[in-house]
This record gives structure tokens, C-alpha cells and sequence, in this order.
């Protein structure tokens, strides 16, 4: 929807990419005031539209005729999401050192913040962890062909019966499907601190 909107906005006023973008957000932003959409965003200290412009202009008016914005409106409160932001993506707007928070992990941080403790599986919040990171490593390996060398080096949260025992070696962990396994020697009991693969 909020692409067939941008291009609307390309065919009337010729201009492309974030300028287009912006014309979107602009005319979103006055549709919601106009109509009263505007919920806790217009609340003090928020006042998120304020300053706005309310003015029709022929560009608002037509995309207006169009009922874009309506359709837009009750599609997003049926399933909220950040739409704009995925937009922003969709057209490569996304400049360097801007890292969008990937879906899953809002998603689950809001399950985080607003579901009871009890209803959150056991060791759901260390899988998520884990994944988020491993899928950020796969991320940073096929954009900049190298390892993340900002991070510091993380397990799956997997517990054995060595875990318990306290033996769990580098050749166990690497079994189990860890992330880091050593090579500083092919011995396990090698002395010093073992080196880090990125996998």
C-alpha cells in the first residue's frame, strides 16, 4: 500500500527516492490529524504532530481521493508495524551506521514487556538472544566479508551433562555446535587462552 502510495507521489511531483518518502510521511501525518487518528501522539510531552501543516495541497487531495490513506489507516491498526520504517528499507534509504531493529526482535521484546513471565517458555529468552546474534554474524559476514570483530564471541544456550560436571572442553563445545572453538591447539587440554573461530 504505502508503495503503491510512493509511487503515486513519483508520478505527480517527479521527484524519487527519500524526497518521495518524506511526501509520504507528510501526508500520513496530516490525513491522522485531519481525522483525529493521532491517539497518545498528540498527548503532552509527546506532541508529535505539532507545528504540522495542515494545509490541503493538490498532491494530499488526490491521494486523499484515491482513499489511500484510509485503507492504509485500518490495515495498519489491524496488524501494527512500522511501515514507514520498512518503506525507508524497501527504497535503500538506509545510510551506514543506521541499523534497523529487525521485526522478530521487537516483536518479542514487546512479548517480553507486556506477557506474564510464566507464559514465556524456559529458555526462550536465551534462544532468542542467540539467534538474533548468530543471524546478525550471517548479516555482517555477506556485507562486509569479514568477521564481527566488535563482538565479543557467544554460546548457544545449551546445557549437558558436561556443563554440569564442569568439563566441557573446546572439542565438546564445538560437538554441541558452538560458535567458538579453539585453535590454538588441536589439544584439549592445551595450555593458554584457545583462539576464536568466527563459524
Amino acid at each position: 500500500m504505502l508503495l503503491s502510495i510512493i509511487e503515486e507521489i513519483r508520478m505527480k511531483t517527479g521527484h524519487y527516492g527519500y524526497r518521495c518518502w518524506e511526501l509520504l510521511v507528510e501526508c500520513l501525518a496530516r490525513w491522522l490529524v485531519i481525522n483525529g487518528k493521532v491517539g497518545l501522539a498528540c498527548t503532552p510531552p509527546l506532541q508529535g504532530f505539532k507545528g504540522l501543516d495542515l494545509k490541503k495541497d493538490e498532491l494530499y487531495e488526490y491521494l486523499e481521493g484515491q482513499d489511500y490513506f484510509q485503507h492504509y489507516y485500518v490495515a495498519a491498526m489491524a496488524k501494527p508495524w512500522d511501515y514507514i520504517g520498512e518503506v525507508y528499507e524497501d527504497l535503500g534509504l538506509v545510510n551506514m551506521g543506521q541499523n534497523m531493529t529487525p521485526r522478530c526482535i521487537v516483536e518479542f521484546m514487546t512479548k517480553m514487556t507486556y506477557t506474564e513471565r510464566r507464559e514465556i517458555s524456559d529458555g526462550e529468552a536465551e534462544w532468542f538472544c542467540y539467534n538474533s546474534y548468530r543471524s546478525y554474524l550471517v548479516w555482517y559476514w555477506l556485507t562486509y566479508h569479514g568477521p564481527p570483530t566488535h563482538l565479543k564471541p557467544m554460546d548457544p544456550p545449551l546445557h549437558t551433562q558436561l556443563d554440569t560436571l564442569g568439563v566441557m572442553t573446546p572439542k565438546a563445545k564445538a560437538l554441541c555446535g558452538h560458535w567458538t572453538i579453539s585453535n590454538h591447539s588441536e589439544s584439549d587440554d592445551a595450555e593458554g587462552e584457545p583462539g576464536v573461530v568466527w563459524c
